[in-house]
């Protein structure tokens, strides 16, 4: 439930957005780090209102990659030179917690720096932006986005490709509504973005139809997965089993909810190799009890029922497990 005061807050911060996005002529929009639905929902979705209502500004997204959900959900992000970055403009950084998130490090350029996010604020050292739209108590900053640009509705296009875009981010982070921060104000705003034009049968399609790749994933979960005595289950991707399957570490976690809706599991834990950061890469979630906590203890975060963190080894793996196990 969004409270009427909650309302006058969003309010405010929507007015100096809208100004803002009209003051500027350059604007380029951000993700986080191995975007997700959300983040890439929430920043596609407001670069297309942006580029529906302004056409004639300057509007880049940038971004990594995404295996899985480009091109067939998302374009491929805009490759910028770094010039680009250093030319005056307005920067929206759309479902980033934390610098160390950022997919394109280029704040210190930006002549202003809008941030919109529903992750708990970070450490003051980790803090950015000049102005905070910040609702950690919203279920996706796709649903903030799409708020926005329902809000504006009267005075602005609110195209079905917008839509599609916003929708996608929060069917993503609320696990098809199903997670625990999801309420009555999400299913409002979706079912508005559904009457703007959303194919909900075909996006459910792209977003989690099975492929071959995708099965074989989920047969190794399936023929390797532990449960703990305490209710913890999880499923290790090695280094030599991910070359076998050809995946990359996005694709470590796509059926951790499987085993976080077991009956008599109280959290689900992938454990990825990242090639990249030589580490392994660590998911968490519960339906039953935060896992916030651990992700912190490995230096990671997140949400209450969904967060992530990462060991430099599985050596490392007993203790995380021991510390889920230990959560009431």
């Amino acid at each position: 439930m969004i409270t009427s005061e909650e309302l006058k807050q969003f309010r405010k911060e929507f007015k100096v957005l809208e100004e803002d996005i009209k003051q500027y002529p350059r604007i380029i929009l951000f993700r986080h780090k191995s975007p997700d639905f959300d983040a890439l929902g929430s920043q596609m979705g407001l670069y297309t209102w942006i580029k529906d209502n302004f056409p004639d500004k300057e509007v880049h997204f940038v971004g990594d990659r995404h295996p899985d959900l480009m091109p067939e959900l998302f374009p491929y992000p805009e490759e910028l030179d770094e010039e680009a970055f250093h030319q005056p403009h307005l920067e929206i950084t759309c479902d980033i917690s934390n610098r160390k998130r950022l997919s394109e490090n280029h704040l210190n350029y930006a002549t202003r720096t809008i941030k919109i996010d529903h992750h708990p604020l970070p450490s003051r050292e980790e803090c950015f932006g000049d102005f905070l739209i910040v609702h950690p108590d919203r279920p996706a900053a796709s649903e903030i986005v799409a708020l926005f640009c329902l809000s504006r509705s009267k005075k602005y296009v609110l195209s079905k490709e917008a839509a599609t875009y916003l929708y996608c981010g929060i069917v993503g982070d609320t696990g098809r509504f199903t997670y625990q921060d999801t309420d009555g104000a999400t299913l409002r705003i979706a079912a508005d973005l559904v009457d703007h034009g959303v194919d909900i049968n075909d996006l459910a399609l792209k977003m989690y139809g099975l492929d071959q790749r995708r099965l074989e994933i989920l047969k190794v979960c399936l023929n390797t997965y532990k449960i703990t005595e305490k209710g913890t289950a999880y499923y290790i991707f090695t280094k030599e089993e991910m070359e076998r399957l050809n995946m990359t570490v996005d694709q470590g976690n796509l059926h951790i909810n499987m085993f976080r809706d077991l009956k008599n599991v109280k959290a689900a834990v992938s454990v990825t190799w990242d090639e990249g950061n030589q580490h392994y890469r660590i998911s968490l979630r519960s339906a039953r009890i935060h896992v916030s906590p651990v992700a912190v203890q490995f230096h990671g975060g997140g949400h209450d029922y969904a967060a992530g963190c990462s060991i430099k080894s599985l050596d490392e793996l007993p203790s995380l497990l021991e510390a889920v196990d230990q959560l009431q």
